[in-house]
């Protein structure tokens, strides 16, 4: 595993775009429009941004995968909310800011309020499944957590993965049922 420079961004970000086509939860925070491939991607950018100004992109070693892990809590800066608003105008869009506020005040809500790893995103190439970069991302964040003794949490919104995280020892700690078609599994491992 290797952290994601500026010269290597442009390779996860294309990993994670291709991997979050049909995530239900990355496809609600975006305005759904005929911009949608581009939202999406401008929302892909704003995580690998705001992973690397948290030393937490990162790329399998054979550039397969790539993930979005971080500590938190983690203090506001000025560039931080740059990013915000970037990410406001590209993917969200004015009209849909106050529904997102809503519902990222009720995830900050079952957050952790202690110091833990924030397991945000992760995606492999389509082209290269089964090559192990997910695997090698996996055991390397793990390890990060055994050393610094933090827990780590995400959110899945596919059954399929929250099923896989359970395999690797997650245990969901809270669901919210969004809407008819959108559950979201808070889970947590250590």
């Amino acid at each position: 595993m290797k952290l994601i420079t500026s010269s290597s961004a442009s390779k996860a970000v294309h990993i994670l775009t291709q991997s979050f086509q049909t995530n239900p939860s990355a496809l609600w925070v975006i305005k759904q429009d005929q911009k949608v491939q581009k939202r999406l991607r401008a929302l892909i950018e704003y995580a690998v941004k705001t992973g690397l100004e948290n030393d937490g992109a990162f790329l399998s070693d054979d550039e397969s995968a790539a993930a979005i892990c971080f500590e938190e809590p983690t203090a506001s800066s000025m560039k931080a909310y740059w990013n915000q608003l970037i990410l406001i105008r590209k993917a969200i869009g004015i009209s849909r800011v106050p529904h997102v506020l809503k519902r990222e005040g009720y995830l900050k809500k079952y957050r952790s309020k202690e110091p833990h790893l924030n397991f945000w995103f992760l995606g492999v190439d389509p082209n290269n499944k089964g090559r192990g970069g997910v695997h090698d991302l996996k055991r390397e964040i793990f390890k990060i957590s055994q050393e610094k003794k933090l827990p780590i949490l995400l959110e899945t919104s596919v059954e399929r993965n929250k099923n896989i995280y359970e395999h690797f020892g997650f245990r969901t700690y809270h669901t919210w049922k969004q809407s008819e078609d959108y559950t979201l599994w808070f889970m947590r491992r250590g």
